[in-house]
């Protein structure tokens, strides 16, 4: 799984992967435990990080590092940020699939959590709904298109 992570204001494309309970985040390895509620034992190379989570940081150690992780095949959290701010949302489809049912058009009115299209993928319908109240301002899909994860479907201002 491909994740977009922001540490410390960097940004970094990670590839992640799970097998056996060993974690493999591009090329290291590490172990996992959860030896108490939201205390996290963390083993890369033969080293122990102590960590545990609070908000938007990770404390390793004792040392605050702000981290933001997000995975592209989902919708925008910047595009949800934006809808809460009062600002336009893009809504991009979570993965690659094929739109089975629209439930908008351009210039409606929907109201938050609406849900505006369905996209199928794996034999798993998911409805995708709207972050805010607001106006369709742009519907880029119909009924039978096949999409790809990112790809935009619908704006709302």
């Amino acid at each position: 799984m491909k994740l977009n992570l922001n540490i410390n204001k960097k940004s970094f494309t990670a590839d992640f992967s799970l097998r056996d309970g060993i974690a493999q985040l591009n090329e290291f390895s590490a172990q996992f435990s959860e030896p108490q509620p939201r205390l996290y034992t963390v083993i890369i190379e033969g080293k122990v990080f102590q960590c545990t989570v609070e908000n938007n940081e990770v404390i390793i150690n004792g040392k605050r590092i702000s981290v933001s992780v997000a995975d592209p095949k989902k919708f925008s959290l910047s595009a949800i940020a934006n809808a809460q701010a009062g600002g336009r949302a893009t809504l991009t489809s979570p993965m690659p699939g094929k739109v089975v049912r629209v439930m908008c058009a351009s210039g409606d009115e929907v109201i938050e959590g609406q849900g505006l299209l369905v996209v199928e993928a794996m034999k798993m319908q998911n409805e995708v709904q709207a972050p805010k109240a607001g106006r369709v301002a742009d519907l880029k899909v119909t009924e039978g298109q096949t999409v790809n994860a990112g790809e935009v479907l619908v704006v709302i201002e």
